[in-house]
């Protein structure tokens, strides 16, 4: 069951009441099940978070809440650390293998002062461990900062129906390899220890410094120890610089490849202030009790593993976007991007008062190719002809497949008799350029026929320069194939004489 106004959470989650479906991936973090046995414990976690607007289910046994994923989706679960069902590190195995709860935050909540053991859950599958007696300052933190890193993780997935496209995807397994981490530690002593405890740490790549090594206000350490400020972080406070540590924290997480990061903070005794002015700062973990080697290692391999997830998934995004604007067959630019672009120089021609040229070129007898050689062969004649006006123009020029064998060329700051020129030359050097392959008797010719148009002081919007670009084509082709017109036609300079007697 679900609560509005006044959660009744005295009750379970009930398996005949009304079912409701799963809500929108924005719903969820929202969401919160509690998975407890005990009654009164559900009544207190209950009621820490019943202020903080979250829609909860409760749930007596673990099989209770993995049938309740069926229909309802939190965003987060917050299971106890003893359970009578099942063992709580077997539960969180289970739920990081089920599909239903595989992008869902666990949280796993501990007895008052419970330190040992606490490694073994956060290899086990939870997120973090929180003490049932946590400051409810910390709390809240905390559960803003869990909150927040679902949020980024959400961000950068794909949208719509099936997020999970062929060759656009990744798997959410821990990721293997070396990783780097540079651990920050509060004085030169403190940065010894560490090294002693921590060198050889299988799957990291370690560097040691302590705050006196950095400049303040830089961060940035000084020479000749400068640490690459990507990747993981493990920051120590001690009382007598937790200010600055703070400071040194906040300018960490103001950097511009913030993703590129995850920080633990080492906070042995800190206040609950220090605590959540950390996380709210931008840690992912905050460690305020005695120092424990194994859950430091099992916490950076988790944060580890989160940020080589957000890294697959930026890529994944950023190779989404680039191939939403390129033709998977030559590589060029396709009309999705070359249409917005040309509007862009356009204005740009208008506004500095410069000419530009559009080009349309189409390749003569395509058709004839691929009913003598077969459709491979002609894509091969499609990528050797791009390949070839690639070679032919500009870094700055535009050039884009927008049709089977059609292509558009851009090009900025190129006036009307220059880009005849230009289009000749790509005529020329595709004519002097024959396609070999194996398996063809003899080199196969080559041409193409180009439509020419330009742009400059007068706006005009792309459909308008591309329609005369293409009757230009067409008249290219009327005319024999293999050739340049342009549209409108070229006016004959006038001789120089003559331009002179005008001016008098």
């Amino acid at each position: 069951m679900s609560y509005a106004i006044s959660p009744p959470w005295l009750c379970p989650a009930t398996r005949g009441g009304p079912w409701r479906p799963a809500g929108s991936p924005a719903d969820m973090p929202g969401r919160i099940l509690i998975v407890d046995d005990n009654v009164t414990r559900r009544i207190s976690l209950a009621a820490r978070l019943s202020g903080a607007f979250y829609e909860i289910q409760v749930a007596c046994t673990a099989l209770e809440a993995l049938e309740l994923l069926d229909h309802w989706q939190p965003g987060m679960i917050l299971i106890a650390d003893e359970l009578e069902s099942m063992p709580t590190g077997r539960l969180l195995r289970r739920l990081r293998v089920d599909a239903r709860a595989a992008e869902v935050t666990l949280l796993v909540v501990t007895a008052p002062g419970a330190h040992l053991g606490r490694s073994g859950l956060l290899t086990a599958g939870a997120d973090d461990v929180i003490a049932r007696n946590e400051p409810q300052e910390v709390f809240r933190a905390r559960m803003r900062a869990q909150q927040r890193a679902r949020e980024v993780m959400n961000t950068l997935k794909l949208r719509g129906n099936d997020l999970r496209l062929p060759g656009l995807s990744e798997s959410r397994a821990r990721f293997p390899g070396v990783a780097r981490a540079s651990f920050i530690a509060p004085d030169a002593a403190t940065a010894r220890d560490w090294r002693r405890a921590f060198e050889g740490l299988p799957g990291f790549r370690l560097e040691f410094l302590d705050m006196g090594e950095l400049r303040e206000g830089s961060g940035r350490a000084a020479p000749p120890g400068q640490p690459d400020r990507s990747g993981l972080l493990v920051l120590g406070l001690a009382p007598d610089n937790e200010g600055r540590g703070l400071r040194l924290l906040a300018e960490m997480t103001n950097r511009s490849d913030r993703l590129e990061q995850e920080i633990l903070v080492l906070a042995p005794g800190a206040s609950p202030y220090t605590q959540a002015q950390a996380y709210d700062i931008g840690a992912g973990a905050v460690m305020p009790g005695p120092f424990d080697a194994a859950e430091i290692a099992a916490r950076m391999r988790l944060l580890q593993a989160r940020l080589a997830r957000r890294r697959a998934l930026r890529r994944a995004l950023a190779e989404s976007l680039r191939a939403s604007v390129t033709d998977p067959l030559t590589g060029l630019h396709n009309r999705r991007f070359a249409l917005p672009r040309l509007a862009q120089i356009s204005q740009a021609a208008a506004m500095r008062g410069e000419g530009f040229a559009v080009l349309v070129a189409d390749l003569d007898h395509f058709k004839a190719v691929n009913d003598r050689y077969g459709h491979g062969t002609g894509d091969i004649v499609l990528q050797w002809v791009a390949q070839i006006l690639r070679r032919n123009l500009r870094n700055e020029d535009v050039l884009a497949r927008i049709g089977g064998e059609e292509f558009l060329a851009i090009l900025p700051g190129v006036g009307p008799e220059a880009a005849r020129q230009i289009a000749g030359g790509l005529c020329t050097r595709l004519r002097e350029a024959p396609l070999e392959l194996p398996e063809l008797e003899a080199p196969l010719p080559l041409t193409i026929s180009v439509g020419l148009t330009t742009g400059g002081a007068g706006r005009r919007c792309p459909e308008e320069l591309i329609a005369d670009a293409d009757r230009a084509l067409y008249a290219a082709k009327r005319a024999g194939r293999d050739q340049v017109v342009c549209h409108p036609p070229l006016t004959p300079p006038q001789p120089a004489i003559r331009r002179a007697e005008a001016r008098g």
